[in-house]
């Protein structure tokens, strides 16, 4: 698959770009860990259309799956999500090892990218960013947080994915005003970093 190598001074993920990414993320996925349960927490806006695929792709790999549907939107992205989620990994007993998978936006990784920092001090996390914002922004970098009354992202961490898995044919699903502000950001950074990608 197509992937870019994001390396820190101690840390190293890949990000993979490829239609179709959501059918083989549980080989993705197995490639990187032996534990046998995995958590998938979905966007309600994907719940139907994508996260069927990534359950499948899952179970065939041989991830007992703990499958949670996230409160949507940014209202949601709260310390009171955040304990909701908490109980729902506590309750079926999630070990350090477990990793966590965000399907979604933004929000989505965030949210649950904050919980993969605090759970058990931290378990690892694999980003399935759905939109093109999420795909070329926050589900890259290890940003995670939630809003508080006082300001948007005051808390929070910086969580680095052990792999982001981007399916490109996610952005089909996308409408016009979310493809552009997606597009928006791939224009902010070209202006900010490479005259070429700009051009």
């Amino acid at each position: 698959m197509p992937s870019v190598p994001v390396t820190f001074p101690q840390h190293r993920y890949t990000v993979v770009i490829e239609p179709h990414a959501l059918e083989h993320l549980g080989g993705s996925l197995r490639a990187l860990t032996k534990a046998p349960r995995a958590a998938l927490f979905v966007d309600p806006a994907v719940r139907e259309t994508l996260a069927p695929l990534a359950r499948a792709s899952l179970e065939a790999s041989g991830f007992e799956l703990v499958e949670h549907v996230l409160p949507g939107g940014e209202a949601s992205k709260n310390l009171d999500s955040v304990r909701a989620l908490y109980d729902v990994l506590l309750a079926r007993r999630l070990e350090r090892g477990a990793p966590l998978i965000a399907l979604g936006g933004g929000v989505s990784g965030d949210l649950a990218g904050f919980v993969a920092a605090t759970y058990l001090r931290g378990v690892p996390f694999v980003q399935c960013p759905t939109t093109l914002l999420a795909m070329v922004d926050s589900s890259v970098g290890g940003k995670v947080g939630v809003n508080v009354p006082q300001g948007k992202n005051l808390i929070g961490a910086f969580h680095q994915p052990v792999a982001v898995i981007a399916d490109t044919l996610a952005l089909r699903t996308l409408p016009v005003r979310e493809l552009r502000c997606g597009l928006a950001e791939c224009i902010k950074h070209a202006v900010i970093r490479d005259p070429a990608l700009f051009t």
